[in-house]
């Protein structure tokens, strides 16, 4: 009867089986490790191939095309997203509406050149970024380098001269499609027919 009896008591008296102790684990070992930041410029893309489809998205959105020529080592073209970011060109919406942007590396103005100088590029380290704005057949019908858009900052593009550039070069607006609603509706009339009328936007 004695064991029985002091069962009860370890239960009622709290106490529970000793347990082994773990080894606690540094806080070091918790941490996730730091994440490179991303490059901007992808030095394995393959730039034709960017291009071609920047151009075709932008042929069906009716935008157009804005290639960035630019290295991650220099620091002119790093900072080309405080030039994005600035009111004088987000306000606008240049980048979500007006223009597809592609990025392209030209290291140490040893690549991608050839593509480059097929849209009347010429680039050299103290051009960058370079810009070229293409339509929506991929003709070039704007070009500008870092120089064009020297502001007080000698290493972040002038936001004001950027955006007058963009606003220069970007698509013209849709044709005004009443006359074309109003041809088709009298030559439905005339057949007997009902007009479809499809209505979207770039975004």
């Amino acid at each position: 009867m004695i064991v029985p009896f002091l069962s009860v008591m370890l239960v009622i008296g709290g106490q529970a089986p000793p347990q082994a102790s773990v080894p606690s684990t540094p806080a070091a070992t918790l941490t996730k490790p730091a994440q490179a930041p991303r490059k901007l410029f992808n030095e394995a893309a393959d730039a034709k191939a960017q291009i071609a489809a920047a151009v075709a998205g932008a042929a069906d959105d009716g935008i157009r095309v804005l290639v960035v020529w630019g290295t991650n080592d220099d620091e002119r073209s790093a900072n080309w997203p405080r030039v994005q970011r600035a009111p004088e060109v987000s306000v606008p919406r240049y980048f979500s509406d007006e223009y597809k942007v592609v990025y392209v590396d030209v290291g140490r103005a040893d690549r991608n050149l050839e593509i480059a100088s097929s849209y009347g590029m010429t680039l050299a380290a103290g051009s960058l970024p370079a810009f070229t704005v293409l339509d929506e057949s991929g003709k070039a019908v704007g070009r500008a380098a870092a120089g064009d858009f020297a502001g007080a900052d000698p290493v972040v593009l002038d936001p004001k001269k950027v955006a007058a550039f963009l606003t220069a070069h970007q698509a013209p607006p849709p044709p005004d499609p009443e006359p074309r609603l109003k041809a088709a509706l009298g030559q439905a009339k005339k057949d007997g027919k009902h007009v479809f009328l499809w209505f979207s936007a770039p975004w």
